[in-house]
């Protein structure tokens, strides 16, 4: 048996594998793919949340409730079991595991090699798969990510530590080759140019040995991010309604995301491109290292990884939010959650086998 563990980056169409994997899990694993459910439904988060030092408290352990050395073992030991479990029930001869919060939550090699250790019961042939984006395009689409996940601060240049952290490849990839072996790494460019059929999901399915067929299902397109207004009214409505409560995740927020992504139709976050260049400048000598002992070859233009810049259509700076533009926004905010009220309504009337009662206007 083979693992394939995808581990991002974020921002490279992680949603778009993972939903394509999950609403097609039965037909994959009939091909002798299987896509566990032991680590997540969909994205496979427990990994990293796993893996993680023992002393980290980040959001992703909020989510699974791990406050404590001991919730953290337990922890560990029951998702490698069930993984085990599953991999052996399922026979298949290939196991794909995906969760971005591997390349960013996973900072260290010790933390790599823990989770290395914790697949090996399955099989010691495993496979990373990395896609690579772009710095500066991976630094705006994130800042919209943050704001989803509950960061209430302005869009700016990410801090000294964070850049290193997050957008150096070339200490990401070194972190990985120390545990797995190069010959282990499968790395790829995210940009449409680079991939399969210009897919992301093709492209995936290709490194995993699986041909893309004409009856596999594919997930609804689904806008995930958001444009500026809608970002800079979710920062504020983060403020006041936050994501985690006495960390626990605060179920008062709702789908507030998701109805603001379905009405999100205007540009995209950007910075000056002045700060953008500045930026980039940052990592020309690893994306340099990169390209050449993980891709064998160099652009002659632009950056030596990713060449020159693609077009910068419909993104924009973030500006303070108008009065009216906020509570335009709330507004249609308003009328979905009446519409998905009255939709709840009538299914609960339906259950219950009475008429529906005539609306009546709220106090």
């Amino acid at each position: 048996m083979r693992i394939y563990l995808h581990i991002g980056v974020e921002k490279t169409g992680t949603s778009s594998i993972q939903q394509f994997l999950r609403i097609n899990r039965d037909a994959l694993k009939e091909s002798g793919l299987l896509f566990p459910r032991a680590p997540g439904a969909e994205n496979h988060m427990a990994l990293a949340a796993a893996a993680q030092h023992e002393r980290k408290r980040d959001d992703l352990r909020l989510i699974y409730g791990l406050d404590s050395a001991a919730k953290i073992h337990d922890f560990r030991k029951q998702l490698a079991e069930k993984l085990l479990a599953e991999s052996e029930e399922a026979g298949c001869h290939t196991v794909v595991l995906s969760g971005e919060h591997c390349s960013s939550r996973l900072t260290t090699p010790a933390e790599v090699e823990l989770l290395w250790r914790m697949l090996q019961p399955l099989t010691h042939d495993m496979r990373v798969i990395v896609y690579l984006r772009r710095q500066d395009e991976f630094l705006c689409s994130t800042y919209s990510t943050d704001v989803k996940s509950g960061f209430t601060g302005p869009m700016k240049l990410p801090s000294a530590e964070l850049r290193e952290q997050r957008y150096n490849y070339y200490p990401l990839l070194q972190r990985w080759n120390s545990v797995a072996g190069k010959a282990n790494l499968i790395c790829r460019i995210y940009d449409r140019a680079s991939l399969k059929n210009g897919d992301v999901v093709a492209d995936f399915l290709q490194l995993v040995g699986l041909d893309y067929k004409e009856d596999f299902r594919r997930p609804e397109r689904v806008n995930e991010s958001l444009d500026i207004n809608a970002l800079e009214f979710l920062r504020l409505f983060n403020q006041s309604v936050p994501r985690f409560k006495k960390d626990k995740p605060n179920l008062l927020r709702g789908n507030v995301v998701k109805l603001l992504q379905a009405a999100s139709n205007g540009p995209a976050p950007s910075l000056p491109d002045e700060e953008l260049a500045e930026f980039m400048r940052h990592f020309r000598e690893s994306n340099t290292r990169v390209a050449l002992e993980y891709f064998g070859t160099l652009h002659a233009d632009g950056d030596p990884l990713f060449g020159p810049l693609k077009s910068k259509e419909n993104r924009a700076q973030v500006q303070p939010i108008a009065a009216e533009t906020a509570v335009k926004i709330a507004s249609a905010l308003w009328e979905q959650k009446q519409q998905q009220i009255a939709k709840l309504s009538d299914r609960i009337a339906k259950l219950e086998g009475r008429k529906k009662p005539a609306q009546e206007p709220a106090e």
